[in-house]
């Protein structure tokens, strides 16, 4: 995800994290010994930051503090159980980098929703024409945000991809980063990119 300011763990803080987490990466058969880790920090929490650890054939996703990790599975019940425990803290500034990551790490049995803000983040197959691209980038548009209402969820707009379709859809995001997509907008429809497949089961 390209809003995240990935850096190598440091040489000082590598032992430690690694001997934490070794217990659960075991149990998903990786190569502890041969583990490039990469983290970033998130502005929504004051101790988990979110790292990127890849073996020789694998590449998971965790949010960690010091004696809790928690790995990614592309649901969001993860991302909500670390909402509650850290707490999550929104505000205006950072609940549209929380929502870019909320649907970049969440894909559902049914499908991903993808926001998509420019035209070289829309994914296209070989058969794409320029006459679609040109379709479809004159509907994209940034995540926007549009205040807090009455039931004191944030309220932003966005253009999201699902399945082959483009719509312009509104993001609810509740204080406690409880997310909802309401009153979609299809723009377009039977376009020529990839469908991601559900996640697996086991993963």
């Amino acid at each position: 995800m390209k809003d995240l300011k990935l850096e190598p763990v440091s040489a000082e803080a590598l032992p430690s994290l690694l001997a934490d987490i070794k217990p659960i990466l075991e149990a998903k058969e990786m190569d502890v010994d041969a583990l490039d880790v990469r983290v970033s920090p998130l502005t929504w929490y004051d101790d988990y930051n979110f790292y990127i650890l890849q073996d020789h054939e694998q590449t998971r996703h965790m949010l960690y503090k010091p004696g809790d990790a928690e790995l990614l599975n592309w649901t969001n019940e993860v991302i909500y159980r670390v909402n509650d425990k850290a707490p999550i803290r929104l505000d205006r500034k950072n609940v549209i980098p929380y929502a870019k990551f909320f649907f970049h790490y969440v894909r559902g049995q049914l499908g991903r929703f993808i926001i998509v803000e420019k035209p070289e983040e829309v994914a296209w197959l070989d058969n794409a024409t320029p006459e679609e691209m040109q379709k479809v980038n004159d509907r994209l548009m940034p995540v926007t945000y549009k205040g807090i209402g009455r039931d004191n969820r944030y309220l932003l707009t966005a253009s999201v991809v699902f399945k082959n379709a483009l719509f312009k859809t509104n993001i609810r995001v509740a204080p406690d980063g409880l997310m909802e997509l309401t009153d979609e907008e299809l723009l377009l429809e039977d376009l020529n990119v990839p469908i991601d497949p559900p996640p697996p089961l086991d993963f």
